[in-house]
């Protein structure tokens, strides 16, 4: 999209490379979402890939980012977005190609799963040798570093896609809200593609109706014909790949608010697409429930 023409023919106060709150190649703008003294030009869109996010508050869709920018309806939103040359609906592939500056490699020591890793993954009800197998899981041990991160004491995830591991994520062996590094994924700098920008799980095996949820355990859950998006800051790249690879999308997120209005965030951007999109109410994390009750919804959900 046209955005630098927009701005200027709708007067929008924005700054380019050389700003405090601007990398190259973003255009920022004061973040409408944010309030009060956090407004600040926190919210950018990206010229290469055609998405905006909010350094404060996450990824936004655009023609919502746009009704907030511009103070105008969503009627009259979507003229303005073809307009100004409208939002690519097909993934570019020029950043999955350059995004790695240093060679991918996982942390330092041996990885593969002890016992402690073990008895973490039984304790939430989960088949270590089916997740070993399937997932391709590995563990970190006591010492485990890269380019300066500690990734000790983890489960450690392959991201896989286009036939190749691009990254990896790793989970913290502790519970609880409280643990502020509960997922490390791989350094940037690493990623053969950034992983925010694509979808977890086994793109071989998707069929015309996916499962969509937040993170990765929640995949180990509900199995090969769900995705990933890793959280609730979900980025257009994402739903530019959903679109392209669903006909159907069923959306099983948390039960808790952010996650809920990014469901629906999701579903309206996936139906603008022409996809056919919908949330699946559950109480509880998809990740915390029975696998009897996970095999029973998937097969609800698939039939």
């Amino acid at each position: 999209m046209k955005i630098l023409e927009l701005y200027q023919d709708y007067h929008i106060p924005h700054f380019t490379e050389g700003h405090k709150h601007c990398r190259p190649g973003w255009v920022n703008v004061e973040c409408p979402f944010c309030t009060g003294a956090h407004s600040g030009y926190h919210l950018g869109y990206n010229l290469a890939y055609d998405y905006f996010h909010c350094w404060r508050c996450g990824g936004k869709f655009p023609d919502q980012a746009l009704v907030k920018i511009l103070h105008l309806n969503h009627n009259q939103i979507d003229s303005v977005i073809k307009e100004y040359g409208g939002i690519s609906k097909k993934p570019k592939t020029d950043k999955e190609e350059t995004v790695a500056l240093k060679p991918f490699k996982y942390p330092s020591g041996e990885l593969e799963l002890k016992p402690a890793h073990i008895k973490y993954l039984e304790r939430r009800h989960f088949d270590p040798d089916y997740l070993e197998h399937v997932w391709g899981l590995t563990g970190t041990g006591p010492v485990a570093y890269l380019d300066g991160i500690k990734y000790d004491r983890r489960i450690l995830a392959p991201i896989e896609w286009e036939g190749r591991i691009v990254s990896f994520q790793t989970r913290n062996l502790k519970d609880g809200d409280d643990n502020p590094y509960k997922y490390l994924a791989c350094p940037q700098a690493r990623e053969q593609i950034e992983h925010q920008t694509i979808l977890y799980g086994h793109p071989l095996k998707w069929k015309r109706r996916g499962i969509g949820v937040e993170g990765i355990t929640d995949v180990w859950r509900f199995g090969e014909q769900s995705f990933g998006v890793f959280g609730t800051s979900v980025k257009n790249e994402q739903i530019r790949w959903m679109s392209k690879l669903f006909e159907e999308i069923i959306l099983v997120f948390d039960p808790e608010p952010a996650a809920q209005d990014t469901a629906k965030q999701i579903v309206s951007e996936l139906k603008f697409r022409g996809v056919k999109a919908w949330i699946e109410n559950i109480e509880t994390d998809p990740g915390e429930m029975s696998q009897d009750d996970a095999d029973h919804l998937v097969k609800q959900i698939m039939k």
